[in-house]
């Protein structure tokens, strides 16, 4: 579910004002904690072409998927930002770029490989109740 995390939250630092904003969580039908909301912006869910069950629409941009070279069902575009992907230094094929804005990545708490900005906007992270580390607000008015 991370990937999906990270993805919606690449999708708003792209679709939105760039300045700091909120990120909301809640449960989604499946009963996991995900975006729900990021400035008024709705994040919609249903199942996608595997059944699995993924973020659809971000407000009113539709998510568009796809597969990559390792036959995963992955996000391909988000309204007419194409998603572009490489691999991190683990090896992980991961998003490299949305639309012209491209994806950096540092290390959490954790020692994972998390995304810290999109373009011009950082992502700041936090913990949600469950104590996984989250995105928590993404902007550039740090």
């Amino acid at each position: 579910m991370k990937f999906v995390i990270y993805i919606t939250v690449a999708v708003m630092a792209i679709i939105m004002p760039v300045t700091a904003r909120n990120i909301h969580y809640g449960y989604n039908a499946q009963g996991e904690y995900v975006p729900t909301e990021i400035n008024g912006q709705r994040v919609q869910y249903g199942y996608n072409a595997q059944g699995e069950y993924v973020p659809t629409a971000i407000g009113n941009e539709r998510v568009e998927y796809g597969y990559n070279p390792q036959g995963e069902y992955v996000p391909t575009a988000i309204g007419n930002n194409r998603v572009e992907y490489g691999y991190n230094p683990q090896g992980e094929y991961v998003p490299t770029a949305i639309g012209n804005n491209r994806v950096e990545y540092g290390y959490n708490p954790q020692g994972e490989y998390v995304p810290t900005a999109i373009g011009n906007n950082r992502i700041e992270y936090g913990y949600n109740p469950q104590g996984e580390y989250v995105p928590t607000a993404i902007g550039n008015d740090w």
